[in-house]
């Protein structure tokens, strides 16, 4: 007599192990998806505030007198988003010096939820002596000139490259 051939498989508990600790990885796999996501929307939202920011210390300082010292704000649409800033201009202890702070947040976000800050300078002053009374002119190519420009001098105390 043989004997009877014997079931070959899993048990139920088996697979119900198996699905367990899938289900378990894939949890902590969606996890670190969803974070880092969430992560890249908040850096790509932080580089477009930063932008906006400088933009605007950028237009203050092109224009041809000195921002005046006071908070002015506004809104714009950046790159398919509403944007609001908050421009703060103060005066610093060197004349002729402005401060310009730019503080940028969402369109629906409320007051005081920046995304992000930007601090730059402005001034109409020199504020220090020039360095070099060099001629950069070049010289016009005529017979018996190689039409090289002419090679200033260095600098006091700076080596000529």
């Amino acid at each position: 007599m043989t004997p009877a051939p014997r079931a070959t498989g899993f048990t139920l508990i088996e697979v119900l192990v198996a699905l367990a600790i899938a289900a378990i990885g894939l949890a902590a796999v969606l996890s670190v998806v969803t974070h880092s996501t969430r992560n890249a929307i908040y850096f790509r939202d932080k580089t477009f505030a930063s932008w906006i920011g400088q933009n605007k210390i950028t237009e203050a300082r092109l224009t041809i007198t000195l921002p005046s010292v006071d908070k002015t704000s506004g809104e714009l649409d950046y790159a398919g988003q509403s944007w609001k800033w908050e421009q703060t201009v103060t005066q610093t202890d060197v004349p002729g010096l402005r401060r310009i702070d730019v503080a940028v947040r969402q369109g629906d976000a409320p007051t005081g939820e920046q995304v992000a800050t930007v601090t730059g300078f402005a001034g109409r002053t020199q504020l220090a002596a020039p360095q070099s009374t060099a001629s950069w002119d070049y010289v016009v190519n005529t017979p018996g000139n190689s039409g090289r420009p002419p090679v200033p001098a260095p600098p006091p105390g700076r080596p000529l490259r």
